[in-house]
């Protein structure tokens, strides 16, 4: 598992964090034109800036992640350190991930 997020997404791959990281405008209106369709809503590029779930900056839907909230509740730096890994809630986030073809790359 990654150790920078809190879910094992691997930010290093993530398209959002690789735009942030060279403040690439074009890849993150592309991200966002995607990720509107994807994730059914209307992103802009604005909202593509992440450099990683312990940064403060993130992701407009990271902001509200139930997985970021567990973790801070349980102290616990990720998922992979709780005792209850992989719960029901962690399994429902990789497999939307997967389903939804989202990038998501975990390790």
């Amino acid at each position: 598992m990654h150790r920078s997020s809190y879910c094992g997404i691997n930010c290093e791959k993530c398209k959002v964090y690789l735009a942030t990281m060279a403040d690439d405008d074009k890849v993150k209106e592309e991200i966002a034109n995607e990720w509107s369709a994807l994730y059914k809503r209307n992103f802009k590029k604005e909202d593509m800036a992440c450099k990683g779930c312990k940064s403060g900056v993130l992701f407009a839907l990271c902001s509200s992640c139930y997985i970021t909230s567990c973790n801070k509740e349980r102290g616990t730096e990720n998922c992979e350190e709780c005792g209850e890994f992989p719960c029901d809630r962690y399994q429902e986030f990789v497999e939307y991930q997967k389903i939804n073809n989202t990038g998501a790359v975990f390790d």
